[in-house]
Formats: C-alpha cells, structure tokens, sequence
C-alpha cells in the first residue's frame, strides 16, 4: 500500500487508468481509495484486518475500493462480477465479510444480498464519513492484505491469503524481467480480481505506468483495434485469449506499432500456438509465464529468444524465487526426470483461509507443491508435463487426458479437443468436447475415430462438437461446466452410442 501512495505522489497527474475516453490520474485514484477509507473506518461493522468484499468490474472504482480496504487496515476479498449466487453466499460467509463494497450494475448482476453489515454500498459514491484524514499504514511482512480464490479448475475453489509482502514481491520480481516503462500502456483485458489481472494491475500501477480498460472487447478484432486505438505498448492473455486471435482475428496484419511485448499464463498454451503467436506478434516480444494463485501469480517465464527453440517450455524461475523438480520425498530429481514442481520464495502464500491442513499439505518447510508434474533438462529449462491428479481411471486403466485430446485434435486440423471425467452412476467415464468452426463435423466421425485408435477404456462415452470453448471467470476452460453438460445429458449414460 504504501510503495503504491509513493509511486501516486510522483505520478500525481499522470493517468493510472483510462477507461475509453475518460482519464483519472494516480491523483485521483489515490484521492478516491482515502475517501473509501474514511467510509470504511466510520462504519460501526467494519474492524481494523476485518474482510471487505470488493465486487466491481476493471475501472476506477475497483482501483479505488482495493487501496482504500488496504489503507483502512481490512482485507480485501475479491468478488469476480460473475460469481454464481451460491458460490458467493459461501465465500461472503466462509470470510465473515464485514462490508461488500460494489458497484450497482454488479450488485444487481450478482443479486448480492442486502439488509444487515453486509449490505452492499455503492462503490462509485462511498460517504467519506467524520472520521480523521487516514494515514498510510505501516504494513508487517506476515499482515494478510488479500483473500484471493482459485478459479477451481483443478478442484473447490480455495481462499489463498496473501500479504501486503507477497503482493509487492511478485510485482518487483515481475518487472524485472518484463520492460514495464513508467510511460507504457497496458491493455488490461483480465479481470483484475483474479492473480493474473490483479498481477497485471500491481506491476504497472507500482511502476507509474497505465492501464487501459475497454467496456467490451467480445470480438477478437476489437482486441486489435483498441490496442492501436490507444497506442497501448503491452498486452496480457489466458491460452483461450490466444486461442481466439489466432483464429478469428488479423493478427499479424493489423498494424500494431506501438505493441512492445505480449504475455500468456493462466494455462499452458500449446507449442504450435505458442511458435504462431510470437511469429505473427513479430517485432514484439511474446512471454510465456507459469505461475499459480498460491505463489502471488507467477513462478517461472521463458525468455522470448527462447521461445522459437522451447515453445513447450515454462523457462526458469523468476527473480528471488527458487523452483525445483523432487520425488514423493522431496529429493532433487535430476536431467528428465518427471517430479513435483515445487516452489520457494517471498511470494508464497501465507495459507489457505480456514484450512490449515490443506496448507500444512501444500506449503512444506517453506516449499509449496504446486501439484504440477515437470520435467528440467540439463540447461536448466523446466517443462510442465500434467497435473498430478490429472490421472482418470475408467474401467480399471488410468488415462490422462491429454493423450485422448492431442490423438483426437491431431486428426481435426483447426480443432481444439477437451477431455472431462464424470460419472454416471457408480462408474467414471470420460465426456469429449471438439472445439471447432467446421459444420460438417459430427460427434459419430470423432467417436468411429476413437474406436478405432483409442483402447476401448478410453473411448470417451460422451461425445459433442462445439463451436467456442465455454469459459468461467477467469476466463480459463470451464471444465466443472463441461462435467455438468455430459452428466445432465440424456445421452450420457449410453456406451458407445454414435451422437
């Protein structure tokens, strides 16, 4: 908090965020999180570490509301603008929320209950209260600033704490190895209140620089056009983000003179992918970055010159932090041989809120298992291989999704193939969705050529085309979605019938 009032009263007039044709300054910004502040600390249900929800879509009022929960003393519970009812009744309970701060499209978006010491208050327009002007505080390594959740894509979604040193650690470490200049341009298309939009957030705010938000980017080409509309110099995205410019857009045609370096994480892209983005993004550079809620955001990133040699790469670990491959016991796996990636550095999480035996499970002596199995060659370039529960067993073998999806998508140029368990009845079985614009494909071609190829255990029993990849908040697969498609489907349930 403070490093951010710092970097505010020297870029005072300086636009932190541009929203279309509206500028607000750090000025402002910083004006504005002191009046949430104020607010905060004249409300009679708000206590100093006490949780602040904040619900708002990317803008001024997000900004806002993160700085002033965190210079009032609370901490911040992020709300993603799209979060279903029941999810939210249990993160709101699950934190004790003390006050949700929203803006009022997203409270009524998100139906966000009212009455009591959680009633919703209006973001936009906080009552600044008759308490005295706040002064920054001095924040201890260990004081928990945010509650950042998972998406879930690998499980319940889980309450990573985070502390006021984490989140400027992983800011530091990042823009060391990112040229983020004072004077840059940031298109932010990311959600900030999930660890790579809030990543994006903090390393360009610390550094002077501006974020530029667009109200709706739906269409890959208007991607394009705002990043030269507004001259914007940086550009992040998840692997469906790429997934899309690469096959809807003029990437590569378009002008984008002022394009300086493009960044992926929040998924692994796949090496074709990666090789056509940095050759159609050329002359900027294209990052490629690992990383997980648990560890701030990132852990590891490949060199853009390394990328035309290792597009299946994660690179090395990231400034202040260490990365190592180990067995079930923790021993240093040498040159290709397939272990635990595991993690050690300033940005590890404090713990899982509420659960400190998955904590005292995940982060040992210092050390968070990230549950990623990885393999490291002898230059030092680690490669990320599968989940470790990734394994599903149907009929009594153990499959991993992606050999089913990288066999399937192969046969179907263009095609992207996803893979699910779910159950139907007592029994898991495995549901596969082809992503593809083609009309003519049929879920009877795919499952003739699973038959054919595949072991009859891992021939999905569920199989649909469709024409776009469903997402969730974070804007990564909706895999939990996909699980609920096959298992409400009538056609289910029906082995080795041709859809």
């Amino acid at each position: 908090m403070a490093a951010f009032l710092e970097v505010a009263g020297q870029r005072a007039e300086h636009p932190a965020i541009v929203l279309g044709d509206q500028r607000y300054s750090y000025r402002d910004v910083a004006g504005a999180s002191q009046a949430v502040a104020r607010f905060l600390l004249s409300r009679q249900t708000f206590t100093s570490g006490g949780r602040v929800a904040l619900a708002a879509d990317n803008g001024a009022e997000y900004l806002a509301g993160f700085y002033g929960i965190l210079r009032a003393g609370g901490v911040v519970v992020p709300i993603p603008p799209r979060t279903e009812a029941t999810r939210l009744v249990r993160i709101l309970a699950a934190c004790e929320v003390q006050v949700i701060l929203s803006t009022p499209p997203v409270a009524a978006r998100l139906a966000i209950p009212g009455g009591g010491a959680c009633e919703p208050v209006d973001l936009s327009r906080p009552s600044p209260g008759s308490v005295p002007e706040v002064e920054p505080l001095k924040i201890g390594d260990q004081t928990l600033a945010m509650i950042l959740f998972t998406s879930g894509s690998t499980g319940e979604p889980k309450g990573v704490m985070l502390s006021d040193a984490n989140l400027l650690a992983n800011a530091r470490s990042i823009t060391q190895y990112l040229p983020i200049g004072k004077d840059d341009r940031a298109l932010a298309l990311l959600p900030f209140c999930h660890a790579y939009g809030n990543s994006v957030m903090q390393t360009h705010l610390l550094t002077g620089a501006t974020l530029v938000v667009e109200g709706s980017l739906a269409f890959p080409n208007t991607v394009l056009e705002a990043l030269c509309r507004h001259q914007a110099t940086s550009f992040s995205g998840v692997p469906e983000t790429y997934h899309s410019l690469l096959s809807y857009s003029d990437l590569g045609e378009a002008p984008l003179p002022d394009l300086r370096y493009l960044t992926v994480a929040g998924g692994a892209l796949e090496p074709r992918a990666v090789l056509e983005v940095a050759e159609r993004s050329a002359p900027a550079r294209f990052y490629v970055m690992y990383g997980q809620t648990e560890a701030t955001a990132r852990l590891a990133y490949l060199d853009p010159d390394r990328v035309k040699t290792r597009p299946n790469s994660i690179g090395k670990a990231i400034p202040g932090v260490e990365l190592k491959v180990a067995d079930d016991q923790g021993r240093v796996l040498g040159a290709g041989d397939l272990g635990e990636l595991c993690a050690r550095g300033p940005n590890v999480m404090l713990g899982y809120w509420g659960d400190p035996e998955t904590t005292s499970i995940t982060v040992q002596d210092g050390w968070l298992h990230t549950g990623d199995l990885a393999t490291v060659d002898r230059e030092g370039y680690l490669y990320v291989e599968s989940r470790k529960d990734d394994l599903i067993k149907t009929q009594g073998l153990r499959t991993h999704p992606r050999e089913v999806e990288e066999l399937v998508a192969a046969h179907f140029p263009g095609s992207r193939a996803l893979v699910v368990p779910y159950r139907f009845h007592e029994s898991t079985r495995l549901a596969l969705y082809l992503v593809s614009a083609s009309e003519e494909l049929s879920a009877d071609e795919i499952r003739r050529l699973c038959l054919r190829t595949l072991p009859r255990p891992k021939v999905p029993s569920y199989v649909e085309v469709l024409r776009q990849v469903p997402l969730n908040a974070s804007m990564k697969v909706d895999r939990e979605g996909l699980v609920r498609r096959a298992e409400t489907s009538p056609a289910s349930g029906q082995e080795g019938m041709s859809l």
